[in-house]
């Protein structure tokens, strides 16, 4: 079926023409809500049937929620889970007359909504009030007097012993003029190659290879999609790249589109982030003016132009094949593979999907060459270098930029400066919800994709969560789980359903059946279509191998 509604978009509409999705959008934003009149003028200018349509409109979180004049929407990701145990939110709904998540007051003034995450995890607790976000001590008491104020965020540092690298290559488009003058498109890319770019998003799949496969595929035009959909909570390096350096991606994008063969590009960004979607496409503007996009780039006869679109609210459009299906305007559901994107993509063509930090690696590499960027982490088997995030816990959050193979207890006391207040690491959770929680007990391990790997965790975006001596494992277990389990897409029912019954498990006062939980973490890493319900076991091994008497075990 979905393949049948690609190839409907495919005969309807023209590239970055209109979405049912934008549509719907649309009409939440001027009337707070979705209308079976709404639903129908979607179909009538996508083309997609009705029924379609219908199942669009019910699975993106942001069309779900009825909306006030004054819509609020409290994080509840797991770095404000970790600022306060959901105290803010508890506050914050008493402090409404008890309006309940999701709903909207009886007179239309306000509504309260429940958002993973606003990406300020270096400031938890946040609340989104329209379209500011606030963040850190007394939002709470801001937002109920009606006085929130956005939120500061700190400039992105670099502790790498040779100075900023990555950093410092996103403002004068070098990358691409060295390539389009010097280097073929195949030079391009046996370049990226040799570098051993890794993705930045979680799975760490080398970049050259995948750009390969994209070029070889038959088809007769190719796209570049950047994934900016950052949804791990407790990650925000993304959202600081496309908002602070978003020449940096718009470069990685066009030496991709280049290397591949490609002419257009698409950033999906997150709704969560209103910040991302003005930038870039500022930044795009701006790249027109001075000739960095276009039909001729520095009249060189390669083409290449960059399309902004904005997501609705679903974590698991970070998965590739589901973010495809939001960028044309579906149900972000997942879809089985192969046919990988790379062979059969956006509208049915080979597409290059890659994490904003992979593409943002690109333009240092066709500057600077392989071998440069291979010694940005000497002693490590991956290259380049890594940006880093910390949460609020931290007594120096923000995002930085480290070397592969960093202890990652250097990383937290050195870098970081330790835990505030004097607390002590309990456990990290590093990479995301599908990471492994890291007990303080292997504060020593490197940080790398393998040696994460070999404790049982991730290095994933490079997101890293401080627990600290207070926090309730058990507590931790059902926040990972009940996230799990609202995010799933559905389609798939060990997912679907395994994450929901987990979750009870670990939500009621009862004991938990060990021998139950993991037949059920079995099934969900069998039996799962991607990585959502396959990885999500993970964090609950570690909690089950590191602090089993804490989880209520029966």
């Amino acid at each position: 079926m979905s393949r049948n509604l690609v190839e409907i978009i495919r005969r309807h509409h023209a590239v970055g023409a209109p979405t049912a999705l934008e549509v719907l959008k649309d009409a939440m934003q001027q009337r707070g809500e979705i209308t079976d009149d709404d639903r129908r003028l979607a179909a009538e200018r996508s083309g997609l049937p009705e029924a379609a349509v219908h199942g669009v409109s019910t699975f993106y979180d942001d069309l779900l929620a009825p909306r006030g004049a004054r819509h609020v929407r409290v994080c509840t990701g797991t770095a404000c889970f970790a600022a306060t145990g959901d105290a803010h939110v508890d506050a914050l709904r008493e402090g409404l007359g008890g309006l309940q998540l999701g709903e909207r007051r009886q007179d239309g003034a306000v509504s309260l909504a429940e958002t993973v995450c606003l990406g300020f995890c270096h400031a938890s607790p946040a609340i989104r009030d329209g379209d500011i976000v606030d963040a850190g001590p007394g939002v709470v008491e801001r937002v109920l007097a009606g006085a929130t104020r956005p939120a500061a965020e700190p400039p992105p540092r670099s502790v790498l012993p040779g100075g900023p690298q990555l950093l410092a290559t996103g403002r004068d488009w070098q990358g691409l003029r060295r390539a389009l003058a010097e280097m073929t498109p195949e030079q391009l890319l046996a370049q990226v190659t040799e570098a051993e770019v890794r993705g930045r998003g979680g799975a760490g799949f080398p970049a050259g290879a995948k750009w390969a496969f994209a070029r070889d595929a038959p088809g007769e035009r190719k796209f570049i999609v950047a994934n900016g959909d950052e949804g791990d909570p407790g990650s925000y390096i993304d959202k600081v790249l496309m908002e602070a350096w978003p020449n940096l991606l718009i470069e990685g994008m066009a030496l991709a589109g280049y290397a591949v063969g490609a002419d257009h590009g698409f950033v999906l960004t997150r709704s969560e982030y209103p910040r991302s979607k003005p930038a870039l496409e500022a930044a795009v503007a701006q790249a027109h003016r001075d000739g960095h996009l276009g039909a001729d780039i520095h009249a060189s006869g390669f083409g290449f132009d960059v399309t902004i679109v904005e997501g609705a609210g679903s974590y698991v459009v970070g998965e590739e094949t589901a973010l495809l299906a939001c960028l044309q305007g579906l149900r972000g559901t997942v879809s089985a593979r192969p046919p990988f994107p790379a062979q059969r993509g956006l509208h049915g063509l080979p597409t290059v999907v890659n994490n904003v930090e992979t593409l943002c690696n690109v333009p240092l590499v066709a500057r600077a060459g392989a071998a440069a960027y291979a010694a940005l982490s000497p002693g490590s088997p991956t290259a380049g270098s890594k940006l880093v995030c910390f949460n609020e816990r931290f007594a120096r959050p923000g995002v930085y930029e480290v070397a592969f193979g960093t202890p990652v207890r250097e990383l937290c006391e050195d870098v970081a400066g330790g835990l505030i207040d004097g607390r002590e690491i309990k456990a990290l959770q590093i990479g995301g919800p599908l990471g492994g929680i890291l007990p303080a007990s292997q504060l020593d391990t490197p940080f790398d994709f393998d040696d994460l790997a070999a404790v049982g965790c991730m290095l994933g975006h490079g997101g890293i969560v401080a627990f600290d001596e207070t926090t309730d494992m058990r507590a931790l277990a059902t926040h990972l789980l009940h996230f799990g389990a609202a995010e799933s897409c559905g389609k798939c029912f060990p997912c679907r359903i395994g994450l929901r019954r987990a979750h009870e498990m670990f939500a009621s006062d009862v004991l938990v059946d060990r021998e139950r939980l993991e037949a059920l973490l079995e099934t969900l890493e069998l039996g799962s279509l991607c990585a959502h319900g396959g990885a999500m076991p993970a964090p609950i091994r570690s909690l089950l191998a590191h602090f089993p008497q804490q989880l209520g075990l029966a």
